[in-house]
């Protein structure tokens, strides 16, 4: 099996390269020959892991956050390599999903001796695939702002988005959508969000689904119904700590296919990247990528 380290040099306090050496004399110290290779442009890593995926068995320790996670998976879905997550970027949520350690130290060296285990993934349309959490409507908004306050180095992911947050509220948008899933029927009407989760957190922790499980073969949703300022004042503290199970503007459910459909482009977010549709197609793909879980 050969190692690689990826990581992306622009990512949360652009210290992915001095992180890449890092990891490379971890393994180096423990007898592993590794690799590193650094993002030079968006999709680059799916381009370079799918090409070395292709030729042989792979672990790749990414250093990134979930952005850079999705390139990786992208790449080597489906295949026999694998992916060690390290914390590197704003959010760095998918890997409170797959590990108990945020040190890039113990989660290297917790891994040597560690064996992948097959991980569940969601396909979107016909090309995209989301490793940690789809978002649309309020907070796919706030994904979007959190570019507004990335110049702020000094602070740290999740100030970012509490900031993001509040930025958003100044704009109370709710979202016309029509949602139809293959365990519940169909949803119609306006909402403030829906988050449709594969790991628990995004958003620098933010917990919209607790008993969202990659291993299950089931996406886990949270649609929230349309909300006032003041209503998502009240609602947003429990969302973000995963209390709002049994708001009455929550509904939590599970199915395996999603379809959502509206009048208007929406905003999207998968792992942190936004974009604007106004449809999408979603389904779980079970044990689709190899994941190392550090536990």
């Amino acid at each position: 099996m050969e190692h690689i380290i990826f990581a992306n040099p622009v990512s949360g306090r652009k210290n992915g390269k001095k992180k890449a050496i890092i990891v490379q004399k971890l393994l180096r110290k423990n007898n592993i020959k590794s690799k590193i290779f650094l993002s030079e442009y968006p999709r680059h890593l799916t381009y370079v892991s799918r090409k070395l995926a292709k030729k042989k068995k792979c672990r790749f320790y990414v250093i990134g956050g979930d952005g850079t996670l999705n390139e990786v998976v992208s790449g080597i879905i489906g295949t026999d390599s694998e992916i060690v997550a390290i914390p590197g970027g704003t959010g760095n949520d998918f890997v409170k999903t797959v590990s108990k350690y945020m040190s890039l130290r113990k989660i290297v060296l917790n891994s040597i001796n560690k064996e992948s285990t097959k991980t569940d993934c969601i396909s979107v349309g016909n090309d995209m695939y989301c490793i940690n959490i789809l978002n649309a409507g309020f907070d796919a908004m706030v994904g979007k702002n959190v570019d507004n306050f990335r110049i702020f180095n000094f602070l740290s992911g999740k100030m970012k988005y509490n900031l993001s947050i509040f930025y958003t509220l100044l704009n109370n948008r709710n979202y016309k959508f029509k949602i139809r899933d293959d365990i519940n029927g169909i949803f119609k009407g306006h909402y403030t969000l829906i988050a449709i989760a594969n790991g628990k957190y995004y958003g620098g922790g933010i917990c919209p689904c607790p008993n969202a499980d990659v291993h299950d073969g089931k996406l886990d949703i949270c649609l929230v119904d349309s909300t006032t300022i003041g209503q998502k004042i009240v609602l947003l503290p429990k969302y973000k700590k995963g209390n709002h199970l049994n708001h009455k503007k929550a509904h939590i459910f599970k199915a395996k296919k999603l379809h959502i459909v509206s009048t208007h482009p929406f905003p999207v977010s998968i792992d942190g990247e936004i974009f604007y549709t106004n449809k999408l197609s979603i389904k779980v793909l079970k044990d689709a990528v190899n994941i190392v879980h550090i536990d």
